[in-house]
């Protein structure tokens, strides 16, 4: 008899801890999920106008080009390197107009970083005289990034004559993050159900 519960307990133990290290593991995975996906998407930064910087531009250089074959997404950042110039951040009937007197926002730094914190249209042009016109200009669409996209619900990106300022945009608070929540709930009911059927089934196939 007591070989046997020797034999039956060889048995049990190895197995009753393998299933115990599966659902412990099991248990464990949606708080990484869920860490994950509230982990915010680290930015990508763009150099405007590449080596050349933020300047007139000449035959090889254009600025609605180079926007055209980006893609922009919220938390991404633009560079400007520049001498002797300036960025003005403005509205878009003032970007058509090339008008530099209400800009929303004005820098003359030399090396400017704006992040794009919001989804919609971005406007940018130079605040000395002439040089819009002559084409330093540019407006950058930005997009929220797929892996952060909330729940169908009103578009939240401001139209393209937009006034908005940078930093201040559109969207329901807590959309994303509440959505994630919910998938990441219903990952660990449908997880922690898995682990207890296999544990169920390890110890009824065990003699």
């Amino acid at each position: 008899m007591a070989a046997s519960a020797g034999i039956i307990s060889s048995r049990v133990l190895p197995a009753l801890a393998l299933a115990g290290a599966v659902l412990l593991s099991v248990l464990l995975a949606p708080g990484a999920f869920a860490a994950e996906a509230a982990a915010p998407r680290a930015g990508l930064e763009f150099h405007v106008g590449g080596p050349r910087g933020w300047r007139v531009p000449d035959a090889n250089t254009s600025y609605g080009w180079w926007a055209m074959n980006n893609r922009f997404h919220v938390g991404d950042r633009l560079y400007f390197k520049y001498a002797h110039d300036s960025v003005l951040v403005v509205d878009r009937p003032s970007f058509d107009a090339c008008n530099a007197t209400e800009p929303l926002a004005a820098f003359a730094d030399g090396a400017t970083t704006v992040r794009l914190d919001r989804p919609g249209f971005f406007c940018f042009i130079s605040g000395e005289p002439g040089h819009c016109e002559q084409g330093q200009r540019l407006v950058v669409r930005v997009m929220v990034h797929p892996a952060l996209a909330a729940a169908p619900g009103p578009a939240a990106a401001s139209a393209p004559g937009t006034s908005a300022r940078p930093g201040h945009g559109g969207g329901r608070p807590g959309a994303s993050s509440s959505g994630a929540a919910a998938e990441v709930a219903a990952a660990a009911g449908v997880a922690v159900a898995a682990a207890v059927a296999a544990l169920v089934g390890v110890v009824l196939v065990l003699p």
